[in-house]
């Protein structure tokens, strides 16, 4: 079902399209139609350090993107996150230009892992061109450092990321970053992947080594220096969302010598 809201001047502020992902209630989105004809997905989750979405919290934050719409389900925890007296769906959409964010606040089942990449997917699909889809999230490997190892779904995509992170021999991948490069694989979308090194509950350190390495890449432009600054204050506010993820069923990404298992 597609609604326009009238501005205060009488004209059309804006299109929502709320839509039932191929009838499935399972998985919904009610979003504004994105505004480019083409757009490149940008998504990060809690999971190994809390990477992903302390980076793409960021990335939103630090780049101005604008709340466009929100993805439910069942599959999701029950909850809402209110900030600063607004309450808000834990699973969103942003967009920037051609841009577009998913920001989740909560840990994703190992079902919604698989159904909730098809199904949102199917959604822009059906509205945009997706060129491509970038991916954050941590690693857990024991080490020191804040490495940042890299997966792409075509050979063009390796070759471009081989310059800015390391490529293991072999890698496997679970949780919701391995549903949505298998869907992307399905659906012949290039994405590429960056998986950093963690060895904390929450680890905005990780964060920023990660989107300097996607920033170099794709030219965002983006100033991770107060991300660092940040870490000390960051960490605290961030260690209920951490505790959430060790109680769900969402498996810590490790690793094993030349293999990545998440």
């Amino acid at each position: 079902m597609e609604k326009s809201s009238e501005g205060s001047n009488g004209g059309t502020r804006c299109t929502v399209n709320a839509f039932n992902a191929g009838d499935d209630p399972l998985v919904r989105v009610a979003a504004e139609i994105p505004s480019s004809k083409e757009t490149v997905l940008i998504a990060g989750f809690p999971g190994s350090g809390l990477v992903g979405s302390i980076a793409v919290q960021y990335l939103v934050e630090s780049l101005s993107f604008t709340h466009i719409g929100d993805i439910v389900s069942p599959l999701l925890p029950a909850v809402s996150l209110a900030t600063a007296g607004l309450a808000q769906a834990p699973l969103r959409l942003y967009e920037k230009g051609g841009m577009l964010v998913v920001l989740s606040d909560v840990p994703i089942s190992d079902e919604g892992s698989c159904l909730i990449p098809s199904k949102l997917l199917e959604w822009l699909c059906a509205r945009t061109v997706v060129t491509e889809i970038i991916l954050i999230g941590g690693v857990v490997t024991g080490g020191d450092g804040e490495r940042v190892f890299g997966v792409a779904t075509t050979l063009e995509g390796v070759e471009k990321i081989r310059p800015n992170c390391q490529i293991l021999p072999a890698l496997n991948i679970t949780g919701i970053t391995g549903g949505f490069l298998t869907e992307a694989c399905m659906r012949k979308i290039p994405a590429t992947g960056f998986l950093v090194e963690t060895n904390f509950d929450v680890d905005p350190r990780a964060s920023a080594a990660g989107l300097s390495v996607i920033s170099s890449i794709y030219s965002l432009g983006l100033d991770v220096d107060p991300l660092i600054a940040q870490a000390d204050s960051i960490e605290p506010m961030l260690q209920k969302l951490a505790e959430d993820v060790k109680k769900s069923d969402v498996p810590p990404t490790s690793f094993d010598g030349d293999i990545m298992y998440g």
